[in-house]
């Protein structure tokens, strides 16, 4: 069975299907207060009725009802068609779209979406013009096994508390439904197989520099440095008492000198032998300690994962790293009891780009989040 990536391209009014989807439709995927909530879905129903003629199961995907701002696209059987939607209603079983045949304005019909108390959809009502019977399409409700799989899989929105901005690295978030409204408000219902991931990432770098300083020299070494001046003093004198040697003498000695010196020498990129080596180390050793100094430097992250399978059977695995600031800041919205309207806000702000808006429950829990034109919903919504 193929897993869909993106539901739908909406481009420039246009709604096609960009990736075959073959799964159902559950009544529990999603629910719908507003109008607006129907823009972008794609209703696969698994049972259609025509009342007092036929009943018929449906493999997934063998209809569709896909909504966009203009238009209601219709895949299967002799309903498929373009139907242009001049308005959606909020009714008491939940909204009507008023349909238009797009090549012919004379036909008309209508598409009733029926909602239970919980605003989840539970059929979907069908009629191409007014001479033709309505057709009922039913959704599926989600299998048990399925049902408890995603439940430990996806974050429902009422599981992580935001209590404190702090709590927020080191978690990962697995997300039930994307919106695209960067491609016209597409909604693209997850699975598990997606392995679709928000991380919010901690990077904490430690860097180590050494520097080299002189020791202080005690009273002890400084009394020994003062005889060995007085002991220098003393032999220059006696040298000016000796007597002369001759200007021949003088020169050798000159000489030698010279040639003692050029052989003390240190060349700087020369290798000194072993035993030279470790006394010099050993008195670098005794005049310096080495004096380290530690930088941690902290990094933060979120970074966005999903694997794509398209219709060919490839897959793609794609990560987003978004560098951010740490501070975030919590609005309080003026959502006073409406349920399409969360009661806090959190702003992250990346390093580029616009702020990420996370939404939250009234109980600070994490109900969504807006990145980048993706609107990540977590499961029950």
């Amino acid at each position: 069975m193929n897993k869909i990536k993106i539901l739908i391209a909406i481009i420039l009014g246009s709604f096609t299907a960009a990736i075959a989807q073959e799964d159902f439709t559950y009544i529990s995927d999603r629910k719908f207060f507003l109008p607006d909530n129907l823009i972008g879905y794609d209703f696969r129903p698994n049972f259609m009725e025509i009342p007092n003629e036929t009943e018929e199961e449906l493999s997934p995907g063998e209809y569709s009802f896909g909504i966009s701002n203009s238009n209601l696209y219709v895949d299967g059987g002799e309903i498929k068609g373009v139907y242009s939607v001049n308005n959606i209603n909020p009714t008491e079983y939940g909204y009507k779209l008023m349909l238009m045949n797009a090549r012919d304005p004379t036909i008309q019909g209508h598409l009733k979406v029926i909602v239970n108390r919980r605003a989840q959809v539970e059929a979907l009502v069908f009629k191409k013009s007014k001479k033709d019977k309505e057709m009922i399409f039913f959704l599926a409700p989600i299998p048990e096994e399925l049902y408890n799989q995603e439940k430990a899989y996806f974050t429902d929105k009422n599981e992580i508390e935001m209590l404190e901005q702090d709590s927020i690295w080191g978690m990962t978030i697995h997300p039930f439904m994307r919106i695209h409204f960067d491609e016209g408000g597409v909604q693209e219902r997850l699975q598990m197989s997606d392995s679709t991931s928000i991380e919010f990432v901690e990077k904490v770098t430690i860097i180590e520099k050494k520097k080299k300083k002189r020791k202080k020299k005690g009273k002890k070494n400084r009394k020994a440095d003062k005889e060995d001046e007085l002991e220098m003093e003393e032999g220059e004198i006696a040298e000016e008492e000796s007597e002369v040697e001759t200007e021949e003498v003088e020169q050798e000695v000159e000489i030698e000198e010279i040639e003692v010196e050029e052989e003390l020498a240190v060349d700087p990129g020369a290798v000194p032998p072993v035993e030279s080596a470790k006394s010099m180390e050993e008195a670098i050793s005794e005049d310096q300690d080495v004096e380290v100094k530690i930088k941690i430097v902290k990094e933060y992250f979120i970074n966005i994962r999903t694997i794509l399978t398209f219709e060919d059977g490839t897959t793609e695995d794609k990560v987003e790293e978004i560098p951010i600031k740490k501070n975030f800041t919590l609005y309080e919205t003026e959502a006073k009891g409406d349920p399409t309207v969360a009661p806090f806000e959190l702003e992250i702000s990346p390093k580029k780009g616009k702020p990420i808006t996370m939404r939250l429950t009234k109980n600070k829990t994490i109900s969504s989040i807006y990145i980048g034109g993706k609107h990540y919903l977590m499961r029950g919504h």
